[in-house]
């Protein structure tokens, strides 16, 4: 009897033992390491292409904080353990819908809580942060990226805000930070509303001239760049001084390589111009109205072939995606775009609750987003989801109330490091490509100006290229302004000074 007892002992001893080990050998999601100045926080969930999870978001937000108390740490770098295949691909709404249909929508609402507080922790973090955009950067991966000062694109980047084809919308505040730093037919935030509204994948090289990255590096380059950032220092460690800044970027310049030869953006003129004439976000009370818009490019006769078949492919392209998300992406555009950062975060916070509690009400809201999460990245069907609610099914209050919070349903965000807002980034436009706007009124002036001293297209580019401080010496410089001046001016014949061509 003695002898039986005793082997059980040891078996349940050796089952626990196990199970402990099992759990111990399980690879933190996020690691954390100290380079000489620099702290790598690096994402280390490789088989999910490093999907974050609330677990993550929480280890990366609660460091962060103690970061930000020690004068050793003087910039951070985001990088994944699993380059260049990704940086992140998004956050893990799988595990979200499941959790939502099975009722636990709590556990949902608290991994978007964690979530959108790192976002904008990130965003008004006192010190520099450096994204290694080595990979797909998709979703949540852009929520990590594209609020950091400097965003380093590789030849390997995969750009996109995929939302609309799983019933969701774009969040991660990204309808804060486009409609600010896309530099290319986004006077109205007409390029931000049409990637998140088309999902567009961009490369490392157009992510980059359209202002998403501030850097381009190759990915050969990334671990000596590390090693460089931890070399720096902030003089009586004054991280947030603007000096300690241009220092970062000067390093990062140190590695930057010429884009790939015929690196260019897909769009063309014509189809910028589409892009620019429809998707205009402020002046488009719906997206029936974008679709008659591009419509009657698709009639138009005096309309080139290029901007005919372009409108016609992109409404093609729109019809795929959820009527709802597009809904909801327009008007978030339109309230993110020319609110503060605080309340931009605050409202996406709102929204993604609204959208999660669906899943538990039998009400009239034409949620689809955990139906289609499961049909395309749990079931992984390759045909799109039949979306059952049409443009038509939402009404104004109803669009009104999925971005508003519910008294029943108290959120806000975790406590920051910092308590700012702003509603300009103080320090991007620094750093990246020119906007168009700042490359018309330098070539042409500004709409209506009078006696503006002639250019030529060639002073033009020389002088951004060359002369202009936060593009002198930047890669692909000479292909953006040129492309801006395609878009926007025709020369005379002439003496070759450029003037506005519409």
């Amino acid at each position: 009897m003695l002898r039986s007892l005793v082997k059980q002992s040891i078996a349940r001893r050796t089952f626990v033992d196990s199970k402990v080990a099992s759990k111990m050998a399980l690879p933190k999601p996020v690691l954390f390491h100290v380079q000489d100045t620099a702290r790598i926080v690096t994402l280390n969930r490789p088989r999910k292409l490093n999907a974050l999870n609330t677990e993550m978001s929480r280890a990366i937000f609660d460091t962060l904080k103690e970061y930000a108390k020690s004068e050793s740490a003087q910039l951070i770098v985001v990088k994944s353990s699993n380059q260049p295949k990704s940086l992140c691909a998004g956050g893990d709404v799988a595990a979200v819908a499941e959790a939502n249909l099975a009722g636990d929508t709590d556990s949902s609402l608290k991994f978007f809580q964690a979530e959108y507080s790192l976002n904008f922790q990130l965003a008004t973090y006192g010190k520099p942060v450096v994204a290694f955009m080595d990979g797909i950067t998709m979703g949540g991966g852009v929520g990590i990226s594209v609020h950091n000062v400097f965003r380093v694109a590789t030849e390997h980047t995969k750009w996109a805000m995929p939302e609309m084809d799983i019933g969701f919308f774009p969040d991660v505040a990204s309808t804060f930070a486009l409609p600010r730093l896309v530099t290319l037919a986004n006077g109205n935030s007409q390029m931000a509303l049409y990637l998140v509204l088309t999902g567009e994948v961009l490369t490392g090289e157009e992510a980059y001239l359209l202002g998403l990255a501030s850097h381009y590096v190759s990915h050969a380059n990334l671990d000596d760049l590390q090693t460089r950032l931890g070399e720096l220092v902030a003089p009586n460690a004054r991280f947030g001084d603007k000096a300690f800044y241009d220092t970062v970027a000067e390093a990062i310049e140190e590695f930057a390589v010429p884009l790939p030869s015929g690196a260019k953006l897909r769009y063309s003129v014509e189809q910028l111009r589409v892009i620019e004439s429809c998707f205009n976000a402020y002046k488009l009370p719906s997206i029936q109205a974008l679709f008659q818009s591009l419509d009657r490019v698709v009639s138009d006769q005096t309309a080139s072939e290029d901007a005919r078949q372009f409108a016609s492919a992109t409404k093609q392209r729109l019809l795929t995606k959820s009527p709802t998300s597009m809904q909801v992406a327009l008007r978030l555009i339109q309230e993110n775009g020319r609110d503060n950062l605080e309340n931009a975060v605050k409202r996406d916070l709102y929204t993604a609750a609204n959208f999660s509690l669906a899943a538990l009400e039998d009400s009239a809201l034409p949620i689809e987003f955990s139906q289609a999460v499961t049909h395309k990245l749990i079931k992984k069907q390759k045909t799109p989801y039949p979306w059952k609610y049409r443009l038509q099914d939402l009404s104004p209050s109803q669009l009104t109330s999925l971005v508003s919070p519910r008294p029943s349903v108290p959120l806000s965000l975790l406590r920051n490091t910092t308590n700012i807002t702003f509603k300009q980034y103080p320090h991007h436009h620094r750093y990246q490509l020119p906007s168009e706007r700042e490359v018309l009124d330098y070539a042409v002036g500004p709409k209506g100006a009078e006696d503006h001293p002639p250019q030529t297209r060639r002073h033009v580019v020389e002088y951004f290229t060359n002369s202009h401080g936060p593009s002198k010496g930047k890669v692909g410089t000479d292909i953006l302004v040129n492309l801006i001046l395609a878009k926007n001016c025709k020369e005379d014949q002439i003496t070759g000074n450029l003037v506005r061509s519409h």
